[in-house]
C-alpha cells in the first residue's frame, strides 16, 4: 500500500531525474551509453556459463535513457536475446518475447496516449520463466540498497514478481544513483546495477553466480 509521504517523495525524485536526463546532450548520451554497453558485454562474456544459452530479456529505451545494446555486430552472444512486450496496458501486464533488434520485421510500435514503444510482435515466441537467465531493468533512480524507482505505472514490479529466479540487472547512468529511496510493499529491488561508471552487486548476485538462478530472494541490504 502506498503512503502519502512515500508517494510525495517518489514524485519529487521522478521530477528531478527526468530533468537530469533531459539535460544530457545527445553526444554525451551516446558516449555514456557506449561505455555502459561495453561493460555489459564484458560482464556477459565472463558469465557465459551461468547463461547457458538461456534468454537475456532487455527493453527498448526511451530517447533519454541509456541506449543499452545487447546484440553484438557479428552475433555470438552467450545468451538468446529477448525483449519485453506490453500485453495489456490497463492491467500493466508484460511478457518476454524472443526477438533481435537487427531483425526489424519482428517488431511493431505500440501507441498509447503520448507513449510510443517499440516492442516484439505478438507472434514472436514467448519466453517461459525457467528459460530466462537475466532481465535488464530500466529505472529513473536506484539506491545503495538496490531499490528501484520506475516511472510509476508498475509494469516492471509486476513483471519481476512473475520471474523471481531471474537475475535482475538495473540499468542507469551513474548520476541516477542516489543514497536512499522510499520503499513500499509492491516495490521490487534489483540484484545488481549496470552504469556507465561500473557495476555494483548485491548479496543475491552471488547465488546466481553459483546456481544460475535465485531460488530464494533475500533482502538485498
Amino acid at each position: 500500500m502506498s503512503s502519502p509521504d512515500s508517494a510525495h517523495v517518489k514524485s519529487r525524485i521522478r521530477t528531478e531525474m527526468r530533468s537530469l536526463l533531459s539535460g544530457i546532450g545527445f553526444p554525451e548520451l551516446i558516449e555514456k551509453s557506449g561505455r555502459l554497453s561495453e561493460a555489459f558485454f564484458d560482464w556477459a562474456e565472463e558469465n557465459r556459463t551461468e547463461f547457458g544459452g538461456r534468454f537475456l530479456v532487455s527493453f527498448c529505451p526511451f530517447e533519454n535513457e541509456p541506449q543499452i545494446n545487447i546484440e553484438k555486430e557479428f552475433r555470438g552472444e552467450p545468451y538468446r536475446a529477448a525483449y519485453v512486450r506490453i500485453e495489456d496496458w490497463t492491467s500493466r501486464r508484460m511478457s518476454a518475447r524472443e526477438a533481435r533488434r537487427d531483425l526489424p520485421d519482428l517488431w511493431e510500435i505500440l501507441e498509447e496516449g503520448r507513449v510510443s514503444v517499440d516492442q516484439p510482435r505478438a507472434d514472436q515466441p514467448l519466453c517461459v520463466p525457467d528459460s530466462i537467465a537475466a532481465i535488464l531493468v530500466p529505472g529513473l533512480a536506484f539506491d545503495g540498497d538496490f531499490q528501484r524507482l520506475g516511472r510509476g505505472a508498475g509494469f516492471y514490479d509486476r513483471f519481476l514478481k512473475e520471474h523471481p529466479s531471474a537475475l535482475r540487472i538495473g540499468v542507469s547512468f551513474d548520476e541516477q544513483r542516489i543514497s536512499t529511496l522510499p520503499v513500499e510493499d509492491f516495490d521490487e529491488p534489483v540484484d545488481m546495477l549496470l552504469t556507465d561508471r561500473g557495476l555494483f552487486y548485491s548479496k543475491s548476485y552471488g547465488e546466481w553466480r553459483i546456481r544460475g538462478k535465485i531460488e530464494k530472494r533475500q533482502n538485498p541490504r
